[in-house]
């Protein structure tokens, strides 16, 4: 959208945050749950309470600051106000432009310098950038439901606000990772959600917060405890993915596709990781084996061949494998 037509709306937060110092005794309530000015930003802790701190010691917290609409929120400052605001810092120091979907996480240390209970405010200083319509937002906020639901363990109202989020009209890339959640969850409404799958939803939700080695290491327990679990294919296929775009080991996310298509001959993702091990070689330099692997990839889905002419078979994944594979080959090609 053309920067010039959209419209900037000046507007603020206030994060209400308890502290509170002594070099001895209790700790008193937290602050009352601050709004969040009518935006769709939200805070993860709606205060902080740090309990009682000896003086000259410091502890810090952190929050999660996420943009849960279809508009765009640059955040200008964060500091904080009050009458002891020179007790605690945040890490906070330039300008950050949160985009849909995205988050930020932000410490705050508090470090007493006298005796008796502080309070201080968190004011977050923010523009809107309107890109979507208020139903459109308010449409976003599902995704958000379904992800509370999943988290505690409910899963098939999960899978219920995840579809609902789906077939409306999404305009984050939530959609993507709903279009993710929702079938793991249908398998589990299937087949049970015990240890397995609590694990597999773990990793994936690791995966897509950014904490690879988190997600790897679930992946590595999955494979320990799960193996003849029906999410085993797709544990594997996660793993080898991870090595293929997040960590770009192409060395190592060919070898782990080659593994998957030997112990899940049968598994849905056996074309995925041809497919996939043959984008590896071709990363490598291994542009013969590339050529080889897209090659047999478009022959498993080869329903007509004569008087030089391929045609796919009659299905709508052989079509997509066939026509995938021809244009990985005119790009070796190019």
């Amino acid at each position: 959208m053309d920067m010039a037509k959209k419209t900037i709306l000046a507007s603020s937060i206030a994060l209400l945050i308890s502290l509170q110092a002594c070099s001895g005794g209790s700790s008193g309530p937290a602050a009352p749950t601050p709004g969040v000015g009518g935006s769709y930003l939200h805070v993860s802790v709606p205060d902080f309470y740090f309990g009682t701190r000896d003086v000259g010691t410091q502890a810090t917290q952190s929050i999660e600051i996420t943009n849960r609409g279809g508009d765009i929120y640059p955040i200008k400052h964060i500091q904080v106000t009050g009458d002891h605001s020179d007790e605690f810092t945040t890490d906070f120091y330039d300008e950050i432009v949160l985009q849909p979907a995205e988050a930020i996480k932000l410490d705050v240390s508090f470090k007493p310098v006298t005796d008796g209970r502080k309070y201080a405010a968190l004011d977050i200083d923010f523009d809107t950038i309107k890109q979507v319509t208020d139903a459109e937002n308010q449409h976003e906020q599902n995704y958000y439901r379904a992800r509370d639901l999943e988290k505690t363990g409910e899963y098939e109202q999960s899978l219920e606000a995840y579809d609902q989020y789906i077939q409306g009209k999404p305009v984050t890339k939530n959609k993507q990772t709903a279009a993710i959640k929702a079938p793991v969850l249908k398998e589990a409404a299937l087949y049970g959600d015990g240890e397995d799958f609590d694990l597999y939803l773990n990793a994936m939700n690791a995966r897509q917060s950014g904490e690879l080695d988190r997600a790897v290491a679930d992946l590595d327990a999955f494979e320990l405890l799960h193996g003849d679990s029906y999410l085993a294919d797709d544990a594997a296929y996660m793993r080898a993915y991870i090595d293929l775009i997040d960590r770009k080991d192409y060395a190592a996310a060919e070898k782990s596709m080659k593994q998957l298509r030997t112990k899940y001959p049968d598994s849905n993702y056996y074309d995925t990781a041809l497919y996939s091990e043959g984008l590896a070689h071709q990363e490598m330099g291994n542009r013969q084996l590339a050529r080889n692997i897209f090659e047999d990839l478009k022959y498993r889905h080869t329903g007509l061949e004569a008087f030089g002419v391929e045609l796919a078979k009659d299905n709508i994944v052989s079509r997509m494998w066939f026509d995938r594979a021809e244009q990985a080959l005119a790009a070796l090609d190019g």
